[in-house]
C-alpha cells in the first residue's frame, strides 16, 4: 500500500500529486486494520490526505474480499466532496473497475408522489410566496437527476420541503412505483451494486439501531430495539 503513495506509485505519479509520507503510513495502517479486522483511530492534520488514505485502502479491500466498504462521513456535505472529487481520484487509478454510491437519509429526497399531491391542495398547505417556491419546485423536479435537496439553487421554507420530501410508509415502492418513479428509492438500488457506498454518521448509526423505516406500511405495531 505504502508503494502505491510513493513517488513512483499510481498516485505518485498522477499530475499535480505531491507526496505525504503522512498520508503513505495513514494508509498501510488502514489496510492492515481491515485485514485484522479490528479498530484504529487515526488524528492527522489538514493537508494530510486523510481522504485517499482510507479510501485507496477500502477500496483494494472490497475488490479482494468482495464485499462493500462503507465509508462514513460527518455531513452531508463530505459526503458528497468524497463521491464527487476523492472516489473518482481513486477509480482512475486503482488496476480495477469498482462502483460507488452515496445514500442521504430520507427526508433529503424529494418525492413525486407527494410532490404532485401539494401541487392538487397547494391552496389549503401554502401561503403566495410558499406556492411560489412550490412551482420552482415543479419545474427542478423535471430536470434534477439527484432530486435531493442540496441540489436545489433556491431557497426552500423547512415547511415546503416537509411536504414533498420522501416520508416513511407514505413513499413505498407501491405508492412511488420503485426506483423509476423514486429518487430515494432509485439512490438505495445503486447502493445494492456499488462497492463502496458513501453514508454518514447520522444515517450509518439510525440504520444500526434500526431507526431507519421498513419499505412496508406498518401492520399493527412495531417493536423498536434496546
Amino acid at each position: 500500500m505504502g508503494e502505491f503513495f510513493s513517488d513512483g506509485g499510481k498516485l505518485g505519479k498522477a499530475k499535480g500529486y505531491e507526496s505525504r509520507p503522512g498520508q503513505a503510513r495513514m494508509a498501510e495502517r488502514v489496510a492492515e486494520i481491515i485485514e485484522d479486522r479490528k479498530h484504529l483511530v487515526v488524528e492527522a492534520g489538514t493537508g494530510t490526505g486523510k481522504s485517499l488514505a482510507y479510501l485507496v485502502p477500502a477500496a483494494y479491500a472490497a475488490e479482494e474480499l468482495g464485499k462493500k466498504a462503507i465509508i462514513s462521513t460527518y455531513t452531508i456535505h463530505l459526503q458528497e466532496q468524497l463521491f464527487g472529487k476523492d472516489v473518482p481520484i481513486v477509480q482512475s487509478l486503482v488496476p480495477f473497475e469498482f462502483s460507488a454510491a452515496l445514500l442521504k437519509g430520507r427526508h433529503n429526497y424529494l418525492c413525486p408522489h407527494r410532490l404532485k399531491k401539494a401541487q392538487q391542495h397547494q391552496g389549503d398547505l401554502f401561503a403566495t410566496g410558499q406556492a411560489e417556491q412550490l412551482r420552482g419546485l415543479v419545474e427542478w423536479a423535471g430536470k434534477t437527476t439527484d432530486g435531493t435537496l442540496s441540489d436545489i439553487q433556491f431557497q426552500v421554507d423547512a415547511t415546503v420541503w416537509a411536504q414533498v420530501c420522501s416520508e416513511a410508509f407514505a413513499c413505498t415502492p407501491r405508492h412511488c412505483g420503485g426506483p423509476t418513479g423514486c429518487f430515494y428509492q432509485k439512490a438505495r438500488t445503486k447502493i445494492l451494486d456499488a462497492k463502496v457506498v458513501i453514508l454518514n454518521h447520522a444515517l450509518l448509526f439510525g440504520l444500526l439501531a434500526g431507526a431507519e423505516e421498513s419499505e412496508e406500511e406498518p401492520s399493527e405495531g412495531y417493536l423498536f430495539p434496546n
